[in-house]
Parts: C-alpha cells; structure tokens; sequence
C-alpha cells in the first residue's frame, strides 16, 4: 500500500488535543515545592525582564533566585515548554490545565500515581503565575517567526569529493582522472519536506566557497561586536547560536 501524505495550512480544523507527558506532569509539580513568596518572586523577575527568554535564559533568571541548579533546570523546562506548548496550539493557560484535568480523569493515569486530586487543584492555581504570558517569551517568539521568515533553514550541507576516470575510446584503458567534486544543500521546504539542490564545483569554485565563508564570519563578528558597544542584545534563536553553545 502506498503512503499517503495530507498537506495541511493554517489552524487545524479540528481542536488541538496535544498529550500531556508524565514529565511535565513531574515538572509541574515542582511547583508544589515552591514557598508561594519564592513563585511571587519568579513572577515578578519574568514580567520585568528587559530582554528575551529563551529557556537557558529562564534558568539564568531562576538560578538568581533558587540555590538548586537541577531544581531550576526542570522548572525552566515546564515554563519554557509550556509557553511553547500554548503559542503552538493556541490554548489559554486554563485550557490547557482542563486538558491536565482531564488526563488526571482516565483510570490509567490514575493508576500511575503522578498526581492528586489535591495536587492537581494546587498545580492549577500555581502554574498561571509562572506561565505569563511575558514581554521576554513575546520577545523570544517574535524573533524566532522573524528568524524563520525569509528563506528556507537549511537541514544539511555536504561537499563530496570523488574521481571520475577518462576513458580510452575502447573504454578499456584509464586515460587520466578528474577530481570531481559536488556541494548538496538540504533545506526544509515550506511544507516541511527536504528541498535539495546539487552544483558541480571547479577546484576554483570551492576555493571562493572557502573565502567567501571566512568572509561571512568576519562581518558576522564585526555585526555581534557592534551589537555589544551598542548594547543590543542577540536572541537567543537557531540562526544566532554558535555550536559551543547548543
């Protein structure tokens, strides 16, 4: 039987029904650890943090205000995930604990004894003071669209080098061999499929790959320093993040 792939456009015509992990059931509970003053505390360094929140930076804001590393790895988890989870499906924060609650009714996830009744009630008044939603994670998503509008990101770039041998006319004898060499770039498509492009690249073609490469990374250092002296900050997005830093 073939496969059979379905196109689809804007919102879903149907309500969105994500599950809910029981790691993020763990996460949230969490929050039940917390003294309420430590979570108005949170709150409060969210909503006023000038800059962007991406989730190493949530942890950053946390760190400054519980002495648990691990502790502040996992909240940041559940608040970051969260606020991705609503912008994705377009859920209040209320709605989305109606789906909790609703995983909470089914037997199976009883019987995991994740969460209680009690608990639950607790998470539902805790999670919305730590969720936002926040001028930093509003930041942080604007810039993630921005970063994804022109162009397609690109998934793979390979340069393959190879010989091709030149052949007598009797296709018998090797004449000689050309150093061949092939640049694929994979991008992700507007649809998300891999769109592919191959080029053949002369020995010059590759040493001008290589120069204007070096070239990029200079301006990009001279565009990251001039952000510093100007004192701009840089989001945190897959086309800033250098690899050190993944």
């Amino acid at each position: 039987m073939r496969d059979t792939i379905v196109y689809m456009r804007g919102p879903l015509p149907f309500g969105p029904e994500f599950g809910v992990p029981d790691d993020l059931i763990r996460d949230a509970k969490l929050l039940l650890d917390l003294d309420p003053q430590v979570i108005g505390s949170v709150r409060d360094e969210l909503q006023a943090f000038p800059r962007f929140l991406d989730r190493k930076t949530t942890e950053s804001v946390l760190r400054s205000l519980i002495d648990d590393g691990e502790f502040c790895h996992k909240l940041a988890r559940l608040i970051s995930g969260v606020d991705d989870r609503l912008r994705t499906t377009g859920q209040s924060v209320e709605e989305f604990l109606s789906v909790i609650e609703r995983w909470l009714a089914d037997e199976g996830n009883q019987r995991k004894g994740l969460l209680s009744e009690g608990e639950f009630q607790e998470v539902q008044r805790r999670l919305p003071l730590v969720v936002g939603p926040f001028p930093g994670h509003e930041r942080q998503a604007k810039a993630e669209r921005l970063s994804q509008t022109t162009g397609l990101p690109l998934e793979k770039i390979e340069i393959i080098c190879d010989l091709r041998p030149v052949f007598d006319k009797g296709r018998d004898t090797v004449e000689g061999i050309i150093p061949y060499t092939t640049l694929k770039i994979v991008c992700k498509g507007p649809d998300g499929l891999p769109v592919a492009l191959e080029a053949i690249l002369s020995q010059d073609d590759v040493a001008q790959l290589a120069k204007a490469s070096a070239d990029a990374k200079k301006k990009l250092a001279g565009l990251r320093q001039l952000m510093q002296e100007k004192k701009l900050p840089i989001p945190r997005v897959a086309m800033t993040i250098e690899g050190d830093e993944k």
